[in-house]
C-alpha cells in the first residue's frame, strides 16, 4: 500500500507538471517535431500510462540535486537519485529512503514563451501563491502525510515539482536547492 501511493504521489507530481508543459507548448511556443509517447519501466516511476508531448524549447538541461543537498534538505537519509528525463526536456529526480520516496521534476532554462506558459497555467489562485524564500512562486501543500511544492523562478526560466514525506520545509528546501542549481 505504501509503494502504491509513494508511486502514485510521484505520478501525479510527474504528471502536473508535464501538464504544465503541455499547457506552455499550446501557449504560442513552436514544436520541432510530432507529438511522441514516452514511459519508462523503472521500479516506482511512471510505466502506467503513456504521456504524449512534443518538443519543447530549452536553453540548457535540467540538473538533479545531488544527494547530500537531498539528504540534507529533506533532513533525512535518502539513496539515489534515480535520474529520468521526462517528456518536455525535464529530468525527475527521485531519492529512496526509510521514510519513502522523494522526488524533484526539473524543467530548466525554457524559452520565455514556454515559460510564461507554464506560470500562467499553474495551481492555485493567483497562479503559484508565493510561499517566502522559495523562488518567485511557488504553491505548497501536506495532505496524508506527504508534501508538495511546485515553484519556478523567473531568472532561470526554471519550474520544478518536489514532493516527498514528511514536512512542507522539507520539501520546500529541496525545491529551493533544485531552483538554486538550475
Amino acid at each position: 500500500m505504501v509503494l502504491a501511493m509513494n508511486h502514485r504521489v510521484s505520478l501525479a507530481a510527474g504528471v502536473l507538471i508535464t501538464g504544465l508543459v503541455l499547457t506552455g507548448c499550446s501557449s504560442g511556443s513552436s514544436t520541432a517535431s510530432p507529438p511522441t509517447t514516452a514511459t519508462t519501466g523503472k521500479a516506482g516511476s511512471p510505466s502506467t500510462a503513456a504521456v504524449p508531448t512534443t518538443a519543447v524549447s530549452t536553453t540548457a538541461a535540467a540538473t538533479c540535486p545531488t544527494l547530500a543537498q537531498a539528504n540534507a534538505a529533506l533532513g533525512a537519509s535518502y539513496s539515489g537519485p534515480i535520474q529520468t528525463p521526462t517528456p518536455g526536456g525535464g529530468i525527475v529526480c527521485e531519492y529512496t529512503g526509510a521514510a519513502g520516496n522523494a522526488g524533484v521534476t526539473i524543467f530548466a532554462h525554457q524559452s520565455p514563451a514556454v515559460f510564461a506558459g507554464q506560470v500562467a497555467h499553474a495551481p492555485g489562485a493567483p497562479a503559484m501563491p508565493a510561499i517566502p524564500g522559495v523562488g518567485d512562486g511557488a504553491y505548497g501543500q501536506t495532505t496524508g502525510g506527504r508534501s508538495v511544492v511546485n515553484a519556478y523562478s523567473n531568472g532561470s526560466r526554471t519550474l520544478v515539482a518536489a514532493q516527498g514525506p514528511g514536512s512542507l520545509a522539507s520539501v520546500e528546501a529541496l525545491a529551493r536547492v533544485a531552483l538554486a542549481d538550475n
